[in-house]
């Protein structure tokens, strides 16, 4: 009886030393799982970011606009009087969407040729509709090498993670009055000097309604610590994969159309200019041309095929702890089963 009883007693010990283990095995399972999926969940997408008019109707100020920081103040202002406003407070700039609807993730929107008319009122439309500021004419625009400051620069990319989106939008350039004046974020090179801020917002996978905002402090020229803040509403169109060329023109919710074979593209204008006594700026140098670039046209079958998907990467990884965690466990706990004391061979048997 003393030897079936500790039989039982160490028949037990092993039942609950294993469900422990497989416990523990199974919470560990069960969180590399979700590591996994939640580095899976962060998407690249395409496509452009249709832009809602600004309005500024009984005082309110709804969809896209732009204020400009004064060198003294933080994100909460204080901002510069625009007197070409046309909302009661005149911080706010209003924009409208130019020919492509708003601003293309994935391909360049550049600057056209030429930039300026012949009072410097700038005249790229792709992104927004051109909008008087102080007697003067500015539009935007995204280049493969920065206007202002000649650096290499990567075409707008946009990233969901859930309801929020992030943004790169080094190449984010505005033109006025025969200058130029980065307003990305981050600048040139991924710096975020003084009150710049990473383009943040939200996005609604059901309606595709999104939201972007972000600073972007002006270095050097008569803007110099200003800092534009931008304030971005409409909604996500993804569109085909395309290549992003910077001597392309893009046409219709972002898809980037290349120039034909021995087509000249604009390239932006390599010099920076600096306003004059008068306050008006020499006009640039003629702009060069740069080799065209090819793409799939928006038309071909590859293109349609994915008109109305959204383009995403899906990257699945594990984190190592979530890996030492299961092999410590598997090793303890089978280690353990070997170290429990082995239980007496039944006298019943050994006489027979």
């Amino acid at each position: 009886m003393a030897q079936t009883g500790k039989r039982l007693r160490t028949k037990n010990r092993l039942a609950a030393r294993s469900a422990a283990i497989a416990a523990l095995l199974t919470s560990a399972t069960v969180a590399l799982v979700s590591g996994g999926s939640a580095a899976a969940a962060s998407n690249a997408m395409t496509g452009t970011f249709e832009l809602t008019a600004g309005s500024c109707s009984h005082g309110s100020i709804v969809g896209s606009y732009i204020q400009m920081i004064l060198p003294s103040g933080s994100t909460a202002g204080p901002y510069m009087s625009n007197s070409d406003s046309a909302c009661s407070n005149q911080a706010y700039t209003l924009l409208t969407p130019g020919r492509d609807g708003g601003l293309t993730f994935g391909a360049y929107q550049p600057l056209p040729n030429p930039p300026f008319d012949s009072a410097g009122n700038a005249q790229a439309d792709s992104i927004s509709s051109p909008a008087q500021y102080e007697g003067t004419g500015f539009a935007t625009s995204t280049n493969p090498v920065d206007p202002q400051t000649h650096t290499k620069v990567p075409a707008p990319s946009l990233t969901v993670r859930g309801n929020s989106v992030t943004a790169n939008l080094e190449s984010f350039s505005v033109s006025w009055n025969n200058q130029y004046f980065n307003q990305g974020a981050p600048k040139p090179g991924g710096t975020e000097p003084g009150i710049t801020r990473t383009p943040t917002g939200t996005y609604d996978a059901a309606t595709r309604a999104m939201t972007l905002a972000w600073t972007s402090e002006v270095v050097g020229g008569p803007f110099d610590k200003f800092t534009g803040s931008w304030h971005l509403v409409g909604r996500f169109a993804p569109t085909a994969p395309t290549s992003a060329v910077g001597s392309g023109t893009s046409h219709g919710s972002g898809t980037a159309v290349a120039p034909t074979a021995g087509a000249s593209s604009v390239a932006t204008p390599g010099v920076t200019v600096s306003p004059t006594a008068s306050g008006k700026a020499a006009k640039p140098g003629a702009a060069t041309t740069a080799a065209p670039v090819s793409a799939t046209s928006a038309s071909s079958p590859v293109a349609a095929a994915f008109s109305t998907s959204v383009v995403t990467k899906h990257t699945w990884s594990v984190s190592w702890w979530l890996v030492a965690l299961l092999l410590i466990v598997a090793v303890a706990g089978f280690g353990g089963l070997a170290a429990l004391p082995r239980s007496e061979p039944d006298k019943a048997t050994e006489s027979s």
